[in-house]
């Protein structure tokens, strides 16, 4: 199918980059807990949907430039392609003018693909918040207005039953706190160390294997892959919404639950995608056959890490009893820096489940022996007095070269 987007260009360690706005993997799962675990703080809906429309205006804004692109009509193409080709799903802006109207989602990701995370058919509020604040930036980049000059209501959701998802956009003066997507954040790390060399696994010709597969929307706009259902989503949006709900926790006195409550949707990530990529056929055909010791099965994984836009994370401790990855220009703390500035505490979270996640799968579980990835099995993994927690040890939010996550069981 043609699609008039914006080139997703690999940037130095690991970033994937489009319309200048940094993409990263991430699953329905992810987004699932992800969003369930940040509404649990007052205003977030709209925090969300902000977050979304500023990511939104500034790929669609530069991509436009990019290409040379200035009728509202082409411009709107873009976003819709650029929507659908990452796996958000499908819009139709025909029902929009320089004042608004409303935007039409066929189908969409957190609309359709959220509801078998939480095992339920429908939702009692809309799940759409990305889409919503998605289309509010969208209209916004393509009339040349300024970031936040739409507010965005939901009229229907396909999470609540509705066949088809109506997003209402209504003229506003942009907030004066509008959130600003800080494109790559940080500046890369001088330095980038070679693969760990005590295994048998390639990463290099599994970063080439994975580089020629297909990642793209299909028709309906979504990335069915490895069991799951993937978007190439925008760092920035992941960053902000989470750095967000922690800032308003803290008011609370529950910033340390909080913290934990995203470690926790970083354990279902890796869960699901790291569990459904090790049960794929393409790790079958591409990376199994490297793997001749359960630590090879740990270096595969990682070197498929490499691939998702997360940074470059790189083994240097292993044993049945603990993990060292120290991750170089992860999007969390590249991200924050560029949000925020320095920080001394570490604010890889994500990184932190996943680190933690796969030494669970192989250590605690044992995911090569193919089983179900169920609520069973998740418990039978996380959930004892023998799994895997992982804490950080430096952080690059905090001027350190890398961020160091080390996992080890609990007892």
């Amino acid at each position: 199918m043609s699609r008039v987007i914006p080139p997703v260009a690999g940037a130095p360690h690991g970033q994937l980059v489009a319309g200048g706005e940094p993409f990263v993997f991430h699953c329905n799962h992810y987004n699932y807990w992800l969003q369930k675990i940040v509404l649990i703080a007052d205003g977030m809906d709209e925090a969300c949907k902000d977050a979304a429309a500023s990511t939104a205006y500034a790929a669609v804004t530069n991509a436009c430039a990019e290409l040379g692109l200035e009728d509202p009509a082409a411009r709107l193409e873009l976003a819709s392609g650029l929507f659908s080709q990452h796996g958000f799903g499908t819009l139709d802006f025909s029902g929009t003018t320089a004042q608004g109207g409303q935007v039409r989602a066929l189908t969409s990701h957190y609309g359709q693909c959220l509801g078998m995370c939480a095992g339920i058919k429908s939702f009692e509020t809309p799940q759409n918040l990305f889409d919503q604040g998605f289309v509010a930036g969208a209209l916004a980049a393509a009339h040349g207005l300024p970031a936040g000059s739409f507010k965005a209501s939901p009229v229907s959701c396909h999470s609540t039953g509705a066949e088809v998802g109506v997003t209402s956009l209504e003229p506003r003066e942009p907030p004066a706190d509008f959130f600003v997507a800080p494109g790559i954040g940080a500046e890369p790390c001088a330095e980038l160390p070679p693969p760990n060399s005590e295994t048998n696994v390639d990463e290099a010709a599994i970063l080439e294997a994975l580089a020629g597969l297909d990642f793209s929307g299909n028709e309906e706009g979504l990335i069915p892959r490895f069991g799951v259902l993937l978007t190439l989503h925008f760092a920035n949006y992941y960053n902000r919404i989470s750095y967000e709900f922690l800032r308003r926790m803290a008011h609370t006195g529950m910033n340390a639950y909080a913290e934990e409550l995203l470690v926790d949707s970083g354990h279902h990530c890796a869960f699901n995608t790291f569990g459904g990529i090790m049960k794929s056929a393409e790790w079958g055909a591409v990376v199994e056959p490297q793997c001749k010791t359960k630590e090879d099965w740990v270096h595969g994984i990682v070197a498929v890490v490499n691939a998702l836009g997360w940074g470059v994370w790189r083994v240097a401790e292993l044993s049945p009893d603990r993990l060292v990855i120290r991750v170089y220009d992860g999007y969390e703390s590249r991200g924050y820096v560029g949000l925020y500035g320095q920080t001394p505490d570490p604010v890889s979270y994500l990184a932190r489940g996943g680190v933690a996640g796969i030494m669970n799968l192989l250590y605690v579980g044992d995911i090569r022996e193919g089983p179900e990835l169920d609520d069973a099995y998740y418990a039978k993994i996380f959930d004892t007095e023998t799994s895997f927690v992982a804490t950080c040890t430096t952080s690059r939010a905090a001027g350190a070269e890398y961020t160091e996550i080390v996992a080890e069981r609990r007892s």
